[in-house]
This record gives C-alpha cells, sequence and structure tokens, in this order.
C-alpha cells in the first residue's frame, strides 16, 4: 500500500512540474513520464529477488535513462527546451525522493559506466511522516495546479471578466 502511494506521489510531484505553463498535452506527457519511468527498471521483480536488486534503482535511475529520455523529448516535443529542462527536473525528484524517502537499494546513477551507489544515512522509512507530508503537500498541489488549470481554460465571462 505504502509503495502504491509512494509511486502516486511521483506521478503527482511529476504532474505539477508538467503543469508549469501552458504547453501541449505530449510535451506535458514527456515530463510526466521522465518523473514515472524511472520505476519501470523494477520488473526484475518477475524475475525473481536478484534480478530485481540487479537492475531496480540502476537502469531507470541514471544518467543514461535520462540522456536517452531527453532525446526522445527533443525529437517530440513541440516546446524542446523548455520540456526537456522539465523532464529532467521531474526525474531528478524522483530520483531525490527515493534517495531521502524509501530505504533499500542505492542509487545507481552512473550505471551501466559504474555499479557505484548513492544512499542518504538520514534516509526515511517508508511509513514516516515525512512521506506522509510529502504525499500530502503533492495531494495539495495537484489539487492547486488543476484548479489554476481550469481557471486559466474558462471563458472570460465565467471568471469575471467582460
Amino acid at each position: 500500500m505504502l509503495t502504491a502511494l509512494h509511486f502516486f506521489t511521483h506521478i503527482g510531484l511529476s504532474w505539477i512540474v508538467a503543469a508549469t505553463g501552458h504547453r501541449a498535452t505530449r510535451d506535458r506527457w514527456l515530463i510526466v513520464g521522465a518523473g514515472v519511468l524511472p520505476d519501470l527498471d523494477g520488473i526484475g521483480i518477475l524475475w525473481g529477488h536478484q534480478a530485481y536488486d540487479a537492475v531496480h534503482r540502476a537502469a531507470g535511475h541514471g544518467l543514461l535513462f535520462i540522456v536517452l529520455w531527453l532525446l526522445l523529448a527533443a525529437w517530440l516535443a513541440d516546446r524542446r527546451w523548455s520540456t526537456a529542462a522539465l523532464a529532467t527536473l521531474s526525474f531528478h525528484l524522483h530520483v531525490l525522493l527515493d534517495l531521502v524517502g524509501t530505504g533499500g537499494l542505492p542509487i545507481r546513477y552512473f550505471w551501466p559506466f559504474s555499479d557505484a551507489g548513492w544512499t542518504y544515512a538520514g534516509r526515511w522509512t517508508l511509513a514516516s511522516w515525512q512521506n506522509a507530508v510529502v504525499m500530502g503537500l503533492t495531494l495539495l498541489g495537484v489539487l492547486w495546479a488543476t484548479w489554476r488549470a481550469r481557471r486559466l481554460s474558462a471563458p472570460a465571462d465565467a471568471r469575471g471578466g467582460a
């Protein structure tokens, strides 16, 4: 349950980042993807814990992944540079949350070039009050961004304008 909530925090934060400014739907998806898809490297669990330990927080949580994602974003995005910058922010928010907000495997940022991993000694457990605060603030941010987007897209007369 808590893992799912942590994953929804990744989705929510990425969505908040993507909601900044007016941008095409595809650009927003590229930004959200950068902050959510790193966890696809957890698919190794289907083949057992040894496979999971070998690739999780390595294949999708590192420099190689974000460089490849940025190349894809630059190719597909309408607003290439701003989308790439926000995708980079979204990705690194994911990595930061995993670094401080969960225990377990280290972040192997330079994989496959190096197996060295980063950990944070003061990291929170998944069921910590700190993670609950981050999740709550993320929910409030999503609600605010949704309200703002609806308000900005409403006709002027519905907003009280002429």
